[in-house]
């Protein structure tokens, strides 16, 4: 048995909430004010998002907006159109150059930019893949090294991953309810998030997997602002929503629930961030100790899972807004380690941009990240493949061609969960453009 076939036998249940999950505490960087207008260009309710992170870059407006070209009152609109080319140089696995190509539309609709009522807004997220069979993973890797190659996890074509409302409860509070994008929630950050057509590729820098929360979730999400702290609150259903559009199952196998909160403040006079988020689950998950029993037997379910992470961000030089910025961040997370397949990770690195002089919005990344996987799956097992804890290096750099344009480039070091494996080293170039 493969390691591939066996991460399969896990089902449905498990490895879609471990391939592209996050954790509530950076929700907030999705609702702060300034992200609100300069995502898609519509007007959205404040949060009084003092804790979330500024964009990674000086703010700009593209030369060729999509908004400006509809020019309907209230509507905002964004258009990212992303091609990749990546190729394992070292390492076991075929060397052939594999493509992506993919197309992300950002849609926003403001009641009272529309001349109605004033606190709502209609978002959405559409996406548009095609690719190489094998172009989100090499190497033997368990987490995909290019996310964007993967999701949404229903395949290649168009599928609406996100459709929700923002409901302002107020100066200091939101709620979101619907089919949301949870990577769409990472959109602020400076260091993670990205959708892998922005920052970093492997997912466990795009959305560190968590073992408890699905690509795309459909449920609900509360923020509050108090003081320095954020909080989030999130419910929301046990399975990837993807591919659906109806209410239909919602809940069936169990809720799935998420509380964090983040300061943000001042350390040494710079601007830092510590969160921490606790997420669980009801829902059951096979058994890791049972997966291997004889043919014909039933294999055994657990039930409850739970993921708790703290992280970190520290502004180290510059400022996010400003021409040049350095920042230092990480995130570390224990889990339940059966059923959910992870027992701990920690993911972190360096992140900024105007490296160089005269290149102020030139971005880049530099990261590292370990996943202890579950101790019982890995002796389980044993006796079939060798299923190792996976870690690996990521680097990146994005030339900025003018408001619409940039070319990306990528090195990735990654020691593989299988075995069976070499160390391998992947490299790869992106190409965006943004209207």
């Amino acid at each position: 048995m493969s390691l591939r076939a066996l991460v399969l036998a896990l089902g449905a249940a498990t490895l879609p909430a471990a391939l592209a999950a996050q954790d509530g505490s950076a929700v907030k960087a999705e609702l702060a004010p300034e992200e609100q207008g300069s995502q898609t260009g519509a007007e959205a309710p404040s949060t009084q998002g003092a804790t979330a992170p500024a964009p990674p870059a000086p703010a700009e407006k593209p030369p060729l907006s999509l908004t400006k070209a509809l020019g309907i009152p209230g509507v905002g609109a964004r258009l990212d159109l992303t091609g990749f080319a990546g190729a394992q140089v070292a390492g076991d696995g075929p060397g052939d150059v594999r493509f992506t190509g993919r197309a992300d539309l950002f849609v926003d609709i403001s009641s009272k930019g529309l001349g109605l009522w004033d606190g709502t807004t209609l978002r959405t997220h559409t996406e548009l893949r095609a690719s190489d069979r094998g172009a989100g993973r090499m190497g033997g890797a368990l987490w995909p090294q290019n996310t964007a190659a993967l999701l949404p996890l229903t395949g290649e074509g168009i599928e609406v991953t996100a459709i929700y409302l923002v409901q302002s409860l107020g100066p200091k509070t939101n709620l979101l309810v619907g089919k949301i994008n949870a990577i769409d929630l990472l959109a602020g950050d400076p260091f993670f998030g990205g959708w892998g057509t922005k920052r970093f590729q492997n997912v466990a820098f795009v959305a560190p997997p968590s073992g408890v929360v699905p690509p795309t979730i459909m449920g609900s999400i509360l923020t509050h602002q108090a003081g320095d702290v954020g909080i989030t609150a999130m419910v929301f259903d046990p399975e990837d929503r993807s591919g659906d559009y109806w209410l239909g199952g919602l809940f069936s196998t169990g809720v799935n629930a998420s509380l964090g909160a983040t300061w943000a403040g001042e350390w040494g006079g710079r601007k830092t961030t510590l969160g921490l988020t606790a997420a669980g689950s009801t829902s059951r998950g096979l058994d890791f100790e049972d997966i291997l029993g004889p043919p014909g037997t039933v294999q055994g379910t657990r039930k409850g899972s739970y993921n708790v992470a703290l992280q970190f961000g520290h502004d180290l030089a510059g400022s996010t807004k400003g021409p040049s910025h350095v920042g230092v961040y990480a995130k570390a997370a224990i889990a339940d380690g059966n059923p959910n397949p992870i027992e701990a990770a920690f993911v972190g690195g360096f992140a900024g941009h105007g490296l160089f002089a005269g290149r102020t919005r030139d971005r880049w990344g530099l990261g590292f990240y370990y996943y202890d996987f579950s101790d019982t799956l890995q002796s389980v097992a044993a006796p079939l493949v060798r299923f190792d804890d996976e870690k690996g290096v990521e680097a990146w750099y994005a030339l900025a061609l003018g408001g619409n344009a940039d070319v990306s480039f990528n090195a990735q070091v990654i020691d593989p969960a299988s075995g069976a494996n070499d160390v391998a080293l992947v490299l790869g170039a992106r190409l965006g453009l943004h209207f």
